[in-house]
């Protein structure tokens, strides 16, 4: 039974979304619920992290991200080793983690569905300092990241901008990988690392990823011309990006990646600058998620 519960509400996030809306939906919906709960508004880059680490230090049952994968981020990182669990408003861009976790995308249900939640342990990923529980990468996935993190836009159709110039653009570099005992040498369009299947809007780069197996789908994906790219678009929203002969998938518990030079790697959507040795790994079971028993 909940007792204490934290909200920690994105002011800025998404498209066509209302932070106040939200907030006016969590009291219509919660404060008949005999639950003692507090709503906050996060301030800062990294501030999401600090507010769930300080409530579950309190002793919270549950702290609840509204915003997009990126508030979600931070929210679980503070969250990850506690007996505190993660709830989830999803409000963003893309959605990726709710799409995965059968989580409702309509607000209001997704509100009113954590009041009787059900809880699951999931895993959680980690390249070097960073955490990350949807999908994480390096290459032109990493690029395109970084470039819309800075731009003003925002929604599905500048992201996809942005990602058609710098195809054109990106130069990919030799990586060496050490992968289940053996190191192998790729030049990759993209190299992600799935915790869940798709990154948001229904693009499914590890369609077998699962996060409660212990294990991290690491993709591998060659580059190829514009032409094939187009025609096989299709195939990275309808499930079949595995049947590319351009891209390889590996399930690994742990993986290290040496690259030539520094450059941006991302954690469910967010960039950071990092260097040219990444370690990456799994920590099974060490996120508490609540489910709404409709997810």
């Amino acid at each position: 039974m909940l007792k204490k519960v934290l909200f920690v509400v994105n002011p800025i996030f998404g498209i066509n979304r209302d932070p106040d809306k939200i907030v006016q939906w969590i009291e219509q919906l919660w404060r008949d619920s005999g639950v003692e709960y507090q709503v906050v508004k996060t301030s800062r880059r990294g501030h999401g992290a600090e507010l769930a680490r300080e409530a579950a230090a309190r002793g919270a049952d549950m702290v609840v991200a509204a915003g997009g994968d990126g508030t979600i981020n931070e929210v679980a990182r503070g969250l990850v080793g506690t007996p505190t669990a993660l709830g989830v408003i999803p409000a963003g861009s893309g959605n990726g983690f709710a799409r995965n976790m059968g989580i409702p995308l309509d607000h209001r249900t997704a509100i009113a569905a954590l009041r009787e939640p059900v809880f699951r342990q999931i895993d959680a990923g980690r390249i070097n300092d960073y955490y990350f529980f949807n999908v994480a990468g390096l290459g032109l996935d990493a690029v395109i990241s970084d470039r819309f993190h800075y731009s003003q836009m925002r929604g599905f159709f500048p992201y996809f901008v942005i990602g058609v110039k710098e195809f054109f653009r990106y130069r990919p570099q030799p990586v060496d990988i050490l992968l289940n005992g053996r190191e192998i040498r790729r030049s990759p369009l993209l190299l992600s690392f799935a915790n869940l299947p798709e990154f948001g809007v229904n693009a499914t780069i590890a369609p077998n990823a699962r996060p409660d197996d212990g294990l991290i789908d690491l993709c591998i994906l060659s580059p190829l011309t514009l032409g094939r790219a187009l025609v096989h678009l299709p195939k990275l929203f309808d499930g079949r990006i595995d049947q590319l002969p351009e891209m390889e998938i590996y399930q690994v518990s742990k993986a290290v990646i040496r690259r030539s030079h520094e450059g941006p790697i991302h954690t469910d959507g967010d960039p950071h600058p990092d260097n040219t040795l990444l370690t990456v790994e799994v920590l099974p079971g060490k996120l508490k998620l609540a489910l709404g028993k409709t997810a």
